[in-house]
């Protein structure tokens, strides 16, 4: 570890995405998701000098609160992601991707166990004040658990959110390092740090101060301080995260799992001045600082597949990028003119339709946009197919190999979510949303109807009941949870009223 050497990364310029928005310009507003074409895929294996090396490496980039409509890959320009677009240059980039949930630390279990976390009790969010022994349980297997037998070495970044009590830690679940925060959110910067953006929403908590307890950065398998509140976090997940990388691609016999958890752009909203200047045609403050999270964001996943390229791993390297559930309306930056713009807590499409993109050259040549649909759970069965192929998947992953998917898309895929009361059901265009405790439920064609406004429930009553039939298996195979609902209440999201679960 400590012998390993480090170096700099250097920025490339940027290519055209002019192929690639040409394909995604049927997914503006209210046009629904489009067709897949020329969607082809090939398993070519790098040829390696030994069966570990053969192994892709695996960088999955998670960031926070990033909604479906604020990354410019889908055709979008009001927040351009240039450095996500050049993972799905190289990749594919699932217009109807999910989420497991609609809340952060649910999510973040499914993605790395591959599996529903419901099943196993992880039903509600932890509760940065309570939820005492609340945390991914330690019966369950992570994906860096699984890497391990296969020679990997794995290293996690930034926002953890699975638990803070010591069983939980992650080098503890796996991960041979680990540099960032416990809790659910964090603070990225002091306000007092010179070149800082800092803009209060009308519905901030609390005044913004040093990161205390679980918010605070740690490092290490003794959890140590390691917390510098003067440097942008943002900036600090990044400089890790190439850190490993660049040491890690010193084994050239050993593979490398980096799970990058960037907190932002969840609140609270903060940026440099840098960034902030870039966004002067966006009036409204908030939106504004908002949207230069995400490009400071963005150029940290650019520096990030610098490195990989710099170190000549980039062609036998997994890159997944995606977010980990959809933008909180309550706070004002959202994107406020698409359907997928907001519903964070919520299973409206905007809860949990989420950016996902995905490349990995060496075993995949698609290039485009595919509509079939896709799941976070799919992560793990990815990997783990790739890493592993002499032998069968494990029996309780639940996910799909994408490879196979971007070969072979599924346009009528069951996908079923739900934290009671509260559950969804989709199957091709037809979506089913349903609340136990308000005894109701409604059917949407997700193709005409992307808003979800238009109950097809009496006119479409085989669609209904199958969907609802979907829901009601799934319900009733679940455990109890294994810390209680927080709360429920109807909220508007975009003019659409809707039951936030938490």
């Amino acid at each position: 570890m400590s012998g390993w050497p480090s170096e700099a990364s250097a920025v490339r310029p940027r290519r055209p995405l002019a192929s690639l928005l040409l394909a995604a310009s049927a997914l503006t507003f209210g046009l629904g998701a489009p067709t897949t074409t020329g969607i082809t895929a090939t398993a070519q294996p790098t040829p390696a000098r030994n069966v570990a090396a053969a192994r892709p490496n695996v960088v999955i980039i998670l960031v926070d609160d990033l909604d479906w409509a604020d990354v410019s890959t889908y055709g979008r320009r009001d927040a351009p992601t240039p450095n996500i677009d050049r993972i799905a240059q190289s990749g594919v980039a699932f217009s109807d991707a999910y989420v497991a949930a609609s809340v952060c630390a649910v999510s973040r279990a499914a993605l790395l166990t591959g599996r529903m976390p419901q099943r196993f009790g992880f039903t509600y969010n932890i509760n940065d004040k309570g939820d005492k022994g609340a945390g991914l349980p330690v019966d369950q297997k992570t994906l860096a658990d699984r890497l391990r037998p296969l020679g990997y070495r794995a290293a996690a970044f930034g926002k953890w959110h699975l638990g803070s009590d010591p069983q939980f830690y992650p080098t503890r679940r796996g991960f041979d390092e680990f540099f960032g925060f416990l809790a659910g959110e964090t603070n990225y910067v002091d306000p007092a740090t010179p070149g800082i953006v800092t803009t209060p929403t009308k519905e901030d908590k609390y005044e913004i101060g040093p990161r205390t307890g679980n918010h605070a950065m740690v490092e290490g398998p003794d959890a140590r301080p390691a917390d510098d509140f003067s440097r942008y976090l943002t900036n600090q997940i990044t400089d890790r995260a190439v850190d490993f990388i660049t040491r890690a691609t010193a084994d050239k016999n050993s593979p490398f799992f980096a799970y990058v958890a960037y907190n932002a752009p969840h609140w609270p909203l903060q940026v440099p001045q840098s960034y902030y200047d870039r966004f002067a045609h966006i009036k409204d403050p908030v939106r504004r600082t908002y949207v230069a999270m995400i490009a400071a964001m963005d150029d940290g996943v650019g520096q990030i597949l610098d490195t990989l390229e710099k170190r000549g791993v980039r062609d036998n390297t997994m890159v997944l990028f995606l977010s980990d559930n959809g933008c909180p309306h309550r706070f004002g930056f959202c994107n406020p003119d698409h359907p997928f713009g907001a519903g964070k807590f919520t299973y409206l499409e905007g809860g949990v339709r989420v950016p996902f993109v995905f490349s990995w050259p060496a075993g995949l040549k698609t290039r485009g946009i595919s509509a079939s649909p896709v799941s976070s759970l799919d992560i793990a069965a990815t990997v783990l197919r790739a890493a592993d192929p002499a032998h069968a998947l494990p029996r309780e992953l639940e996910g799909h190999d994408l490879v196979t998917t971007a070969r072979k898309p599924q346009p009528d895929r069951l996908l079923v979510w739900g934290q009671e009361p509260v559950y969804a059901a989709r199957q091709g265009d037809k979506k089913v949303w349903l609340s136990r405790d308000w005894n109701q439920s409604h059917l949407y064609d997700l193709k005409a109807d992307p808003a979800e406004e238009q109950d097809l429930s009496a006119r479409d009553p085989k669609n209904d009941k199958r969907l609802k039939g979907a829901i009601e298996r799934y319900r009733t195979s679940l455990p109890a949870p294994l810390w209680k609902l927080h709360s429920t209440r109807k909220v508007t999201v975009n003019g659409r009223e809707t039951e936030m679960v938490y």
